[in-house]
């Protein structure tokens, strides 16, 4: 879920920390990678329907196990790379004990949805059979490992985090380890990750970067304020405050800086009888640990220790071709040529661009509008484009 409605809020209050920005704009950075996400993703754009059956993806090996996430995770990393890019791909561990609430409702829900492509599936409705099919899909355990197994192969960094993928990666950022944090989810940003890029599996769109320094300029906060809006505004971590929406959330915060104080004044709002706005506080308002998992997250720190993990590396040819096409179900003229493109990829000198020679609001700044890229938080919107 990530954090409701923060991106419209961003793109409402702090306007000049979005921009958009084309792959080849990231040249000799490294980029940090939500891994979780990102698979996802590539199961559900491999959705396919083949003489009117729905298939998920129709991508799979010899035993029948989905690979759709392997084509993606391909030909990314290859993207990636091509564009003098470093991928870190930063997969999930443990979750948090406090998401167990927030795990349950979408277990729920894709079992809802399973329910519900099978009824699509018996009256012929295709259309809503695979817009069914793409939320109930389930990445297995198996499925991960062998995504780990892939990225390391092609020569990628790659690590797991503790808990939250999108936590370690802002972690990678704060220690200079990476540039950015790739991801949908918004709560990078409540992570404290430096810049966030989203919109990757958008073909027409360019991807849009957040600078959080920005973001917190425009707010005109600290980013301990900016955690306590972003719980208000609802988050993974605990439940929200019935009625209230992220432009009340923010407007609270601006008039008084803290949860605490936001909720002195939301009781005393709704004991006194001639206000008609009231607002539900959650019996379980778990607001002081969502801060503090956000603020102190469970990450891997030890600059050394992760640079030794990340381990950037040359692809290994034989055995990526021996397991995708014999074992994976790969076409062997896609493999090869891949194997090509990434083996030309990855001799090049990574060269900055010129751009990066030059301050923001320097000669090679552009006034271009572009959208950003519609994600869990918000709207599209036209946005002024700069490198």
């Amino acid at each position: 879920m990530g954090i409701k409605q923060l991106m419209s809020l961003i793109q409402e209050r702090a306007p000049k920390s979005v921009k958009s920005i084309q792959m080849d704009m990231l040249t000799g950075k490294t980029v940090a990678v939500d891994a979780s996400m990102a698979i996802y993703q590539f199961l559900i754009a491999t959705q396919t329907f083949s003489q009117g059956r729905p298939g998920i993806g129709e991508l799979k090996d010899e035993d029948g196990n989905l690979t759709g996430h392997l084509v993606g995770l391909f030909h990314r990393t290859i993207q990636f790379f091509e564009n003098g890019v470093k991928p870190i791909w930063v997969f999930d561990g443990k979750p948090p004990e406090m998401k167990s609430g927030e795990l349950e409702k979408r277990k729920e829900l894709k079992e809802k949805a399973e329910e519900e492509r099978k009824e699509a599936e018996q009256s012929g409705d295709w259309e809503k059979a695979k817009q069914m099919a793409g939320r109930s899909i389930r990445v297995t355990p198996e499925m991960m490992e062998d995504a780990k197994r892939l990225v390391r192969l092609m020569g990628a960094g790659c690590i797991e985090a503790p808990t939250e993928a999108e936590a370690q990666c802002a972690e990678l950022v704060k220690l200079d380890l990476a540039f950015a944090t790739a991801t949908e989810d918004m709560d990078a940003l409540t992570f404290g990750t430096k810049f966030l890029l989203r919109g990757f599996n958008s073909k027409k769109e360019p991807i849009c970067q957040i600078n959080l320094k920005e973001v917190l300029e425009g707010f005109e906060m600290t980013h301990e304020e900016f955690v306590d809006l972003c719980i208000l505004c609802g988050c993974d971590y605990t439940s929200t405050i019935g009625g209230m929406g992220p432009v009340t959330a923010y407007k609270l915060m601006k008039e008084h800086g803290s949860i605490e104080k936001v909720l002195e004044k939301v009781k005393e709002s709704n004991e006194d009888e001639t206000k008609k706005k009231k607002y539900a506080i959650p019996d379980k308002f778990l607001y002081k640990e969502s801060r503090n998992l956000f603020i102190n997250p469970d990450v891997l720190s030890d600059k050394a220790e992760l640079e030794k993990k990340i381990e950037f590396g040359k692809p290994n040819e034989e055995e990526m071709k021996s397991w995708l096409i014999d074992h994976k179900g790969f076409a062997e003229v896609k493999v090869i040529n891949g194997l090509e493109r990434l083996k030309k990829s990855q001799g090049k000198k990574n060269q900055s661009r010129l751009d990066n020679f030059f301050k923001a609001g320097g000669m090679l700044s552009s006034t271009k509008k572009v959208q950003a890229p519609k994600g869990k938080g918000g709207k599209k919107v036209l946005r002024k484009s700069a490198p």
